[in-house]
């Protein structure tokens, strides 16, 4: 049952319980195993990547072949090829918003400062298929890159009983700009992207979502390459006033759930007829809902549906929750757009369903953990690029603030850096 909570004394407990649900008790026990697979390959390469009796996937079948690629095709409807170009096409044209500038300022005394960007030259993307497809999570990986211009888009990802990776991943993943893809899953493919071996090649950046392992290990690998921040659940915040669609709010509920069990569904409103409408129209659906007892156990452990004084409070609260995707089912939704600081997607009106932020949301499904989305960004070009500060000093323009560079870098104990500076004075005289 989805719960109503109407006392304020109870929200902050239920928000903090509710933030801190997946994994807690499991991340020590996890960790050294982890690292001993990490450090595995590191050292070891191909053959720490196999269990002495591991028959199923070796270092010659690892990577997927063109005939695989081709076979693929064959099993993927025409409508489904032609779903994923139609949201590529609308990603695409967003990423291409999101391409940085390089700029060069000229400025008094031959002074030349500016920025360029340069493509990182392999990016590494991770996908597991465990709850479904990820064609909406490969899309939102690989298309930023694609726009970042990597030369070299690598796509790993768990096979099945067989040794074999879901046609619709190696489709979604070719359309999309990915030059390779490995069967691999888990801690091993996170450290095979981070320290490559003899048949996977070392990459730069890492993305994707996975397991608690993959969570740990991206951790772990941060620093000898650049990864994303894990992703360890997800969450939907939904505003609501008396105006709202009861059964719009449920069904997009529904729909988070169906996607991770272990998500959040929250509702805030201002209405308690609205709230208990709400709550009838959740469990009508679950009758009819494919996920079942899987859904109702889910809403029953992280749903819940706080009556709020005001609108003003339900924005704060969402400001400290900071979830992933919120929806607005208000009647001037453009009110409090602005007020909303800390939230990745941001679905405005009673008309926006949550499956636009999960297929045309620009990054909603690759979103960092609950809270981190205060300061943290989701997965989009720049995470692919690396700036470079570009500066030039003429003597007129050293000689002007040589002083006042001398007397900081002494204050702070540098005096090669005062030397640095004088000597050029010197030899500018000269």
């Amino acid at each position: 049952m989805l719960r109503i909570i109407t006392q304020s004394a109870e929200i902050n407990a239920e928000l903090q319980r509710i933030r801190d649900r997946p994994y807690r008790d499991e991340i020590q026990a996890k960790e050294v195993a982890v690292g001993e697979i990490l450090d595995r390959i590191k050292h070891q390469g191909d053959q720490g990547l196999f269990e002495p009796f591991d028959t199923l996937t070796t270092p010659t079948n690892l990577k997927v072949s063109g005939s695989d690629l081709d076979a693929a095709y064959q099993q993927v409807s025409k409508e489904l090829l032609d779903a994923i170009q139609t949201v590529s096409q609308k990603l695409e044209s967003f990423y291409q918003q999101q391409l940085p500038k390089p700029w060069v300022k000229f400025e008094e005394d031959d002074v030349v400062v500016g920025k360029r960007y340069t493509p990182v030259k392999r990016a590494g993307i991770y996908v597991t298929w465990d709850q479904g497809s990820p064609i909406s999570r490969i899309l939102m990986q690989t298309l930023p890159a694609k726009i970042a211009k990597v030369p070299e888009i690598i796509l790993v990802s768990p096979p099945d009983e067989t040794g074999k990776i879901p046609p619709d991943i190696l489709v979604a993943a070719q359309m999309t700009g990915v030059n390779q893809i490995y069967r691999l899953g888990g801690a091993k493919a996170i450290a095979a992207l981070a320290y490559g071996t003899e048949t996977i090649p070392k990459v730069d950046v890492i993305t994707g979502s996975g397991g608690l392992d993959v969570i740990l290990a991206k951790r772990m690998v941060y620093g000898t390459v650049t990864t994303d921040i894990p992703v360890d659940a997800s969450e939907l915040l939904i505003i609501a006033d008396k105006t709202a669609n009861p059964s719009y709010i449920a069904a997009d509920l529904l729909a988070q759930v169906e996607q991770d069990p272990s998500s959040a569904v929250i509702i805030l409103t201002t209405d308690l007829t609205v709230a208990q409408n709400i709550q009838t129209k959740v469990q009508e659906k679950l009758q009819d809902n494919a996920h079942g007892i899987l859904s109702e156990k889910a809403i029953a452990h992280y749903g819940l549906i706080v009556v709020v004084e005001s609108l003003e409070q339900g924005v704060k609260i969402t400001n400290q929750f900071g979830p992933h995707t919120v929806i607005l089912s208000l009647s001037d939704p453009w009110e409090v757009v602005e007020k909303l600081r800390a939230v990745g997607s941001l679905l405005i009106g009673n008309r926006t369903p949550k499956a636009i932020a999960d297929y045309l949301g620009h990054g909603g499904v690759i979103l960092p953990p609950s809270g981190l989305i205060r300061y943290a960004s989701s997965v989009g070009v720049e995470t692919f690029l690396k700036p470079t500060h570009l500066i030039e000093y003429s003597p007129a323009a050293l000689k002007k603030l040589a002083n006042a560079l001398e007397i900081l870098a002494l204050a702070e104990g540098l005096p090669a850096s005062a030397n640095a500076i004088n000597l050029r004075l010197l030899e500018g005289e000269d």
